[in-house]
């Protein structure tokens, strides 16, 4: 897997470098480790209330995800 962690900054930014084949174990592990929650209000918060920029961002990465 391209990423191990995602830190708390740029959020969607590192979903979108992600590798198509690597969303699914991603999503499995964050779920496994209870991340997903935090990561998934991370993008609801830049999706709401982040620059154009980082709501285009957040947007594409819950798509990513499967959210959208």
């Amino acid at each position: 897997m391209k990423h191990e962690t995602i830190s708390e900054t740029k959020v969607a930014h590192s979903i979108l470098g992600l590798d198509d084949n690597d969303i699914t174990s991603f999503v499995r592990r964050c779920m496994k480790d209870r991340s997903l929650s935090k990561l998934v209000s991370s993008l609801n918060d830049e999706l709401l209330f982040g620059t154009t920029s980082e709501r285009d961002d957040a947007k594409r990465a819950l798509n990513r995800l499967g959210f959208l």
